[in-house]
């Protein structure tokens, strides 16, 4: 679909039928010139809009930041989400997955649920309510990158500027339009050993690298943590992948594993790398290949109490705190801001997030909107 058929009326559900119909698969696709046409819509409704360049090798990943009112010296209430998608897979697909087409009640495509009909209703809320905020910021961020380790609102955390005024964040991931509080984070880090090749015939010649990191995997078989959190649970360790040599009649001449870590907010990642690094012994290199923190908001802070109200007064019911399962880009700006609350909320069911024949329930985002309109009427008071 053209980049210039952008649908300029502030609706959620042709925003995200558009916004699936472009293709921002990570990696591979071209997010700055979704973002360029969502920028240039945003100018028009009197925002101020930034692009920030993560990859310096590659112009077509990027991710935007804009400000209402950025001259203003006021709380702000920033809404965030990412507009890149994970591959389509190998598996043969019911329809068009870039259709962007409602069937049966469901917005069906590659990202409906995986965040684009979070995106629009985020871009919805900002389009309408951009004249009615007069003296106030509201700043919107869409992400690049996301689906490879948060790279776009990582590499924006880097800019505080881009975070000026922020009182208030709301992530629209797929949460099933339920508010949620954190998630563990993530650290992976890879194990490695090196060694000499030689013939298998003649081992004494070469140095085995396999079988000096085999005794650093077997002591950390079990390696885990007794500590726990009431909402995000126990912090966990996998050990994941193992690879090692060339050939079967070659000795090894380099060995790797990793290691899946799920950590809590009170979890410390280089003191974790540094236990981990002990275990494993001198012979062993141990890097951190990703660390992405964990996040977590006390129901009792006042935004969390705006947005609890507000999915009370919609639904009639009382949320309750909870997490979830996978980690977001919520870990950027809490890096950025670390005091800042940071609320999950966005429609789709969390189980349809990279599935073949991804789609979203079109209920879920008219309950996201109205849930997101009650939440800025009360935190500017409109």
């Amino acid at each position: 679909m053209p980049l210039d058929d952008l649908p300029k009326s502030p609706d959620s559900l042709s925003l995200a039928s558009w916004l699936i119909k472009q293709n921002t698969i990570t990696p591979g696709s071209n997010e700055t010139a979704l973002l360029k046409a969502i920028g240039a819509l945003l100018e028009e409704h009197g925002f101020t809009v930034s692009y920030d360049f993560y990859d310096e090798q590659d112009p077509g990943r990027c991710s935007l930041s804009a400000h209402l009112h950025p001259e203003c010296a006021s709380q702000a209430l920033l809404l965030g989400g990412h507009i890149d998608t994970v591959p389509l897979g190998t598996g043969k697909w019911d329809f068009d997955p870039f259709c962007g087409e409602v069937q049966g009640g469901k917005l069906l495509g590659r990202g409906s649920c995986d965040m684009k009909s979070g995106a629009a209703c985020i871009l919805r809320a900002a389009l309408e309510y951009a004249e009615r905020i007069k003296d106030r910021d509201l700043i919107i961020q869409l992400f690049g990158g996301e689906e490879n380790s948060c790279k776009g609102s990582f590499h924006l955390a880097k800019n505080l500027e881009h975070f000026k005024n922020a009182a208030a964040c709301i992530i629209a991931e797929p949460t099933g339009a339920y508010p949620l509080l954190g998630h563990r984070g993530a650290l992976w880090l890879k194990l490695s050993t090196a060694g000499k090749t030689a013939h298998c015939a003649m081992p004494e010649r070469g140095d085995n690298a396999l079988t000096k990191l085999l005794p650093a995997a077997n002591r950390l078989i079990g390696f885990g943590f007794s500590l726990s959190h009431p909402d995000l649970g126990k912090p966990t360790a996998v050990l994941s992948t193992l690879h090692s040599g060339l050939n079967i009649n070659s000795v090894p001449d380099q060995a790797a594993l990793t290691l899946d870590i799920r950590t809590l907010p009170s979890q410390d990642s280089q003191a974790i790398t540094a236990l981990v690094a002990k275990i494993a012994g001198p012979e062993v290199k141990t890097e951190i290949l990703e660390d992405v923190g964990a996040i977590w908001t006390d129901s009792g802070d006042p935004f969390v109490k705006t947005v609890y109200q507000a999915y009370a007064g919609e639904t009639g019911a009382q949320p309750r705190p909870g997490a979830v399962s996978f980690f977001t880009d919520g870990s950027a700006v809490k890096k950025a801001l670390p005091q800042l609350p940071v609320v999950i909320l966005g429609p789709g069911d969390t189980a349809q997030a990279h599935q073949l024949n991804e789609a979203c329930d079109i209920r879920q985002i008219e309950l996201c909107d109205r849930l997101y309109d009650r939440v800025i009427k009360a935190f500017y008071g409109l």
